[in-house]
């Protein structure tokens, strides 16, 4: 049986999910004593871009914490985005591929669909057919089990929801970014 602390033990290269360390959550901290929080997301959702740009921000500010983002998969529409985030990752422009994915959904009015996800990685310099493979390739279908555990753990239905110090954090009356500020200071 999988366990929360089966599921955070090891280590992988790469972004987003790839990059959550699998030890060491608990009790506060991420690897190393420093603090961390996973954004779990949806590049369907307007709120995560919202947040997404805030953390823009936020981060920098923050260095002391550690933010892994986490697509939620809890349907087979989750899973095609998570799969080209995650595609976008293993192929080393993880963080790059989600601001532009977003900034092509929500500033250039693009349907969050298989064109618009090839369009914006063609537009960071990946060949459309090497990108295909990679979302379907084992690596990406690794990150994608990973995530869909972490969905189905702490039981997330809707993003954005936040996970701090391995304990989920879902406040809908409340803005995220607010709850960052109060949990590791503005």
């Amino acid at each position: 049986m999988m366990t929360r602390r089966n599921f955070l033990i090891g280590a992988t290269t790469g972004f987003f999910l790839a990059n959550l360390p699998r030890v060491g959550m608990a009790n506060g901290t991420g690897t190393g004593g420093q603090r961390s929080f996973i954004e779990v997301f949806s590049f369907a959702c307007p709120h995560c871009y919202k947040l997404s740009l805030q953390l823009g921000i936020w981060l920098p500010m923050h260095p002391q914490v550690k933010h892994y983002a986490v697509h939620i998969v809890s349907s087979p529409d989750d899973l095609k985005l998570a799969a080209a985030g995650y595609a976008a990752a293993v192929l080393g422009k993880g963080e790059a591929y989600r601001a532009a994915f977003f900034k092509a959904i929500y500033e250039g009015n693009q349907a969050p669909d298989e064109r618009t996800m090839v369009t914006v990685a063609e537009s960071l310099g990946f060949k459309a057919a090497a990108f295909v493979d990679t979302m379907k390739g084992s690596d990406t279908a690794e990150l994608l089990a990973r995530s869909e555990t972490l969905t189905q753990q702490f039981a997330i239905t809707a993003t954005p929801t936040l996970i701090i110090d391995s304990q989920r954090v879902r406040q809908p009356d409340k803005d995220p970014l607010d709850i960052l500020q109060e949990e590791f200071g503005a």
